[in-house]
């Protein structure tokens, strides 16, 4: 074969399966080694925001409002997966003395060294015509597809930060972001506290002005949110804590990987809403609506494309009533729920858990 005709067939019966087997990789690691890993982030994460801390102290840093986490693909090309850390003021990027250290996200970079290895192993059948200088190539193109498994990792880990007592650890802005992506390149919100004592009326009007992009990656607390219109909004990885939302109407939308915590939610509507990944649990949800809405664990419609989404997750949360007709709800956690009185014809409930369930009247015979 040519050079060209070598390299495309090399991609296409090489590469491709390769970069299955690396999605399988990272998951599998992430899903096997979670509380390691976790504790191992933890652990720098302390030891960061200590550092702030100090100099803060020293009166050499004011507030911070960004924790960065940044991926440097040249460190990948030494042999490594060290992502920059940086604590920033509000000026962010511009921030001309940020607080620096370094992360090894080890494991990451261990599957793509067991990708490129794989990959390695097949050259010779090319016969020259495919160097070890195509595996660099790849290494910087795969990149990007294992930072997205990093930003996944870090959101997950991040939430342990809800519980922090922040006040006591280092010197805030009113709005604190930890967020993650690739350095001087795109980056995406993983954790977010607003501090900030808004009525629900500036929150409206913030709505409103900012076309609904307000609520993405959002953290609302303490307000009282009932029977609002907030349909067709994109609310994904925004969090809600101690919320009145009773009768509120969340038709058509996006609440991916949103998390509600102790938040009254009697006869919201989440009709033919998003929300893979959702965490509802110990919620209050008595005759909720979620007729038609799209939370299945895994990978949407089963195309791997990175991260698979978390299971909808409704443990311990009063479902009394709740209407689920249509919803597609494989692999869900309604594990200590209430589930009695509600309404299930032709939901698709396939690998979901009901251990310790409430499952006394309504239930038909797919929960036997």
């Amino acid at each position: 074969m040519v050079r060209k005709e070598s390299v495309i067939h090399f991609y296409t019966h090489q590469v491709k399966p390769a970069r299955d087997k690396l999605m399988d990789d990272l998951q599998h690691t992430l899903h096997t080694r979670h509380a390691e890993l976790t504790a191992e982030f933890l652990s720098h994460f302390r030891f960061m925001i200590q550092e702030v801390s100090d100099v803060q102290k020293r009166g050499a840093k004011g507030r911070i409002a960004y924790i960065q986490y940044s991926m440097l693909r040249t460190e990948l090309l030494g042999g490594a997966m060290n992502v920059l850390v940086e604590a920033c003021d509000a000026s962010w990027l511009l921030d001309r003395a940020p607080i620096r250290s370094f992360y090894s996200f080890h494991w990451a970079y261990e599957c793509l060294e067991r990708m490129l290895n794989r990959l390695r192993e097949e050259l010779p059948r090319y016969q020259g015509t495919v160097t070890a200088v195509e595996l660099d190539r790849i290494m910087l193109q795969e990149a990007a597809l294992v930072n997205r498994y990093i930003v996944h990792f870090i959101r997950r880990s991040c939430r342990a930060l809800e519980d922090f007592e922040w006040n006591s650890l280092m010197e805030l802005e009113q709005i604190f972001e930890v967020r993650a992506g690739e350095y001087l390149d795109a980056s995406e919100c993983v954790f977010r506290l607003d501090r900030r004592n808004r009525s629900i009326e500036e929150i409206g009007e913030a709505l409103e002005e900012s076309d609904g992009l307000e609520v993405m990656y959002a953290h609302f607390q303490g307000l009282d949110m009932s029977k609002m219109e907030c349909s067709d909004l994109d609310f994904r990885y925004s969090r809600f804590d101690r919320i009145d939302m009773h009768s509120t109407d969340f038709q058509r939308c996006v609440l991916i990987g949103t998390r509600w915590r102790n938040c009254s939610l009697e006869n919201t509507d989440f009709t033919g809403s998003i929300l893979y990944g959702a965490d509802f649990s110990g919620c209050s949800l008595e005759r909720a609506v979620f007729k038609e809405v799209i939370g299945e664990t895994g990978h949407p419609e089963g195309l791997p494309q990175g991260p698979e989404y978390d299971a909808l997750n409704f443990e311990n949360a009063n479902l009394s009533g709740a209407d689920f007709r249509g919803a597609h709800l494989r692999g869900a956690i309604f594990r200590g729920a209430n589930l009695t009185d509600t309404l299930w014809e032709g939901a698709d409930v396939e690998g979901a858990i009901f251990d310790d369930a409430e499952r006394r009247r309504g239930l038909s015979d797919t929960f036997v």
